[in-house]
């Protein structure tokens, strides 16, 4: 029973965080008021506030994480005979509850998908860098968020009609219950994605046990959930795909590819399926050209808007330990990336799952802003290769991009406090070596 004690203190942990960031929230200043009585409140520039409230959750982060790898290393050990998928379905629902209750979260999005949910409800094209109108209280809600016209949306088609049919359902309830019901979407999509791995992956039933503990019992990734973010929803179309290749190889292919509609990362996780099976290569080449035609809208604003006005900023990432000088952080995250594609060649010739975790780790190190959700795609490539040093690394990356939150939680860092945040989010690469 070893296993499933060790597995419940991912739960307790995540209570816990919570339990004292209500604590804390007694004594919140009168300058996060206004933040307070938001639907849900978003730690914004909260300077010492903020950092206490990230430190809560660093610390149970930290608790859990530990219980966390501890159960990894006793189902690799076979030591984990008590655990089933059941449980740990179970504790990772369990484990997003617990982070629900906390009394702010960290980022704005889920406000920006209810945005862009409620424009294509009310005929506003997502992709447009509209001003919203005044009397509509998501809009409200989303603009004191974002400001007013919110950023263009850079989601794919299925994802905006997933939001605006949430939004639709949930109506009669009120602002605060839509908000929450694409948060509660995104907890039942991390749990699917732990249940789909399980299916999906290959091994016997300790590996595949592995594979969706690895996913569902990640406390970053469970906290992302909590928060609502879109990625567990693409990972889990991807897995379920994946998890019907054995039976319908055209079909669990197409629909891995699929989750390129939802969010970009969906198709990068689909085409490996282009060098598998005949069948599977014909379904994933489908779906990929389904969702690039039906995301041209997206492809568009992304041209003709959203980069133009990017802003390199990079923060907690590779790039940020170089910040002050640009092109050379370009150079050294190029390198990087170039130095692990080579480290990766060897094992995809031999067909060893490793490889595909050092091309995550590649396409990480080229992301200016690693937040933390990103690192739940990072978590499933390592759930590829469990006990490998690269899954270690993948798995450590996904704990240390919490520290992205830091810039917009507390405040914008300084140089040297930004070059120190870089330096810190990629030391897991040390293992490495």
């Amino acid at each position: 029973m070893i296993a499933t004690r060790v597995a419940l203190l991912v739960a307790l942990a995540m209570a816990a965080g919570s339990l004292a960031a209500r604590a804390l929230a007694t004594y919140a200043p009168v300058s996060t008021a206004a933040g307070f009585a938001q639907p849900i409140a978003v730690a914004t520039d909260w300077h010492a506030f903020g950092a206490l409230l990230l430190a809560a959750l660093a610390v149970a982060t930290a608790l859990a994480g530990w219980a966390y790898l501890r159960v990894l290393s006793l189902l690799r050990a076979g030591a984990a005979d008590d655990l089933s998928i059941g449980l740990v379905a179970c504790v990772s629902a369990a484990a997003i509850a617990c982070a629900w209750f906390a009394p702010a979260i960290f980022s704005s999005d889920v406000y920006a998908y209810a945005a862009y949910g409620e424009m294509a409800r009310t005929g506003i094209a997502a992709y447009s860098h509209a001003v919203l109108p005044s009397g509509d209280p998501i809009f409200a809600a989303a603009i004191w968020q974002w400001g007013n016209p919110p950023p263009a949306c850079v989601y794919g088609p299925a994802f905006v009609a997933i939001a605006g049919a949430t939004l639709s359902a949930l109506a009669p309830f009120g602002t605060l219950v839509q908000l929450d019901g694409l948060r509660a979407l995104a907890g039942v999509a991390l749990v699917l994605s732990a249940i789909a791995a399980y299916a999906a992956y290959p091994g016997q039933r300790r590996e595949r046990l592995a594979a969706a503990a690895t996913i569902g019992l990640n406390p970053v990734a469970i906290w992302c959930a909590a928060e609502g973010h879109n990625d567990a929803l693409a990972l889990a179309v991807v897995l379920c795909g994946y998890a019907l290749l054995r039976r319908a190889p055209a079909t669990g292919a197409a629909l891995a590819a699929l989750a390129g509609s939802i969010k970009a990362p969906g198709l990068i996780a689909a085409l490996p399926l282009v060098f598998s099976s005949q069948r599977a290569r014909f379904g994933a080449i489908a779906g990929i050209v389904v969702s690039l035609v039906v995301s041209y809208p997206l492809v568009r604003a992304l041209v003709t808007q959203t980069a133009p006005g990017g802003h390199y900023a990079p923060q907690a990432s590779l790039q940020a330990a170089f910040g002050a000088y640009p092109i050379l952080a370009a150079v050294v995250a190029v390198a990087a990336c170039a130095f692990l594609v080579r480290k990766a060649m060897p094992h995809l010739r031999g067909r060893e799952p490793e490889g595909w975790v050092y091309l995550a780790l590649a396409l990480w190190v080229l992301v200016p802003n690693p937040y933390p959700w990103y690192g739940l795609w990072l978590v499933a490539a390592a759930a590829l290769a469990p006990g490998t040093r690269v899954a270690a690394v993948a798995l450590l990356l996904s704990l240390t991009s919490l520290l992205r939150y830091a810039p917009d939680a507390i405040a914008a860092p300084n140089e040297p406090a930004a070059i120190a945040l870089g330096m810190l989010a990629i030391v897991p690469f040390a293992l490495l070596r």
